[in-house]
């Protein structure tokens, strides 16, 4: 999730991104901007159709957007509006074309959010033109989940995905079919840290060959998990590294690197599967990634190298005062990257 993201691996607030503090980072042409929303629009998680095009969803105004990476010039249109006061948060897909997100009601500027109001939607794009939006209906509420936050398929067969909940510092199954909900991993590193602000603890979740990876936003850490067809752990958790401050939502590629947000530290990182991290584009006083929040690779021939990144774009004024919530999606080609 996005800047939901506020803290590091310890009690100590993580730094807020002043206007004053925030300088062009090193030229790097191989980051481009995508497409640049408007103030006040925060992209906090996406999902590439099969067709390249990219489902946005915009955590402020609880709406999500379709962005064509092939005609950047085109406004992207709204696909879908949630009820008023919701924020939308992650997304994944599991049939396709339709797609699955969640919602909380609240404030994600002052991390107010209302208790037990999250829910389960589907979002069908199979007859999705310029004339019709796609198809939404709500699969289920899901009161007893505290903060919804990233999500990954787990079956496509089955229809269950898993869904972290950053807040309670669990991992829950949800079956897209039934609506039906149980908790499969719960675990300390899972946990948000007491007397952090704001208080996250999991937040990134992805499947990759029987392994669940994931991220904790307070303690500051990337971890993988084996897991059985249901989800649940078949063996321990393991670190894969604890340097990776306000880690939010990531990629994994074909060589098991992981392309990882730092949210508040205004970067992208790549975690080698030993654990090695190294800055790929952004850093804490740049302006080139403001508030990264997730990451997903292209689906075609052309774009399979290309790691698409959103943003929130929140910046803050030396007295904390919000002054641009402008997120973007941005893209960056990673295989000379991947041949370093």
């Amino acid at each position: 999730m996005a800047l939901f993201s506020v803290v590091f691996a310890m009690t100590v607030l993580s730094p807020t991104r002043t206007s004053s503090s925030l300088v062009p980072g090193p030229l790097n042409t191989n980051l481009q901007t995508v497409h640049q929303f408007p103030d006040f629009t925060w992209m906090e998680n996406m999902a590439v159709r099969k067709n390249g095009q990219i489902l946005g969803t915009d955590l402020s105004a609880g709406k999500f957007y379709l962005v064509d990476p092939q005609n950047p010039n085109l406004e992207p249109p709204v696909l879908a509006q949630f009820p008023d006061g919701s924020c939308v948060l992650g997304i994944a897909e599991v049939q396709e074309d339709v797609f699955y997100t969640q919602t909380i009601f609240g404030d994600g500027y002052t991390f107010n959010f209302q208790p037990n109001t999250s829910a389960f939607w589907e979002v069908d794009m199979r007859k999705y033109s310029e004339k019709s939006l796609a198809t939404v209906r709500k699969i289920t509420d899901l009161p007893a989940v505290g903060l919804p936050n990233g999500m990954t398929l787990l079956s496509k067969d089955e229809g269950t995905v898993l869904i972290a909940d950053s807040t309670r510092g669990l991992i829950w199954r949800v079956n897209v079919h039934t609506g039906t909900s149980e908790v499969v991993f719960d675990d300390p590193l899972l946990k948000p840290i007491s007397g952090a602000e704001p208080s996250f603890g999991v937040n990134g979740v992805r499947i990759v060959d029987s392994l669940l990876y994931f991220t904790s936003y307070n303690q500051a850490l990337i971890a993988s998990l084996p897991i059985s067809h249901e989800g649940r752990p078949t063996g321990p958790a393991t670190v894969i590294s604890s340097d990776v401050p306000t880690a939010d939502d990531f990629a994994v590629d074909g060589h098991g690197n992981i392309w990882l947000t730092e949210n508040v530290q205004n970067t992208l990182v790549r975690v080698s599967p030993n654990g090695q991290v190294q800055t790929i584009a952004g850093g804490p006083n740049s302006t080139d990634l403001i508030g990264p929040v997730s990451a997903a690779f292209g689906r075609g021939y052309d774009d399979r190298d290309t790691l698409y990144i959103s943003t929130d774009g929140l910046t803050f004024s030396a007295s904390g005062e919000i002054l641009t919530s402008n997120g973007k999606i941005a893209a960056i080609d990673t295989k000379h990257l991947c041949e370093d």
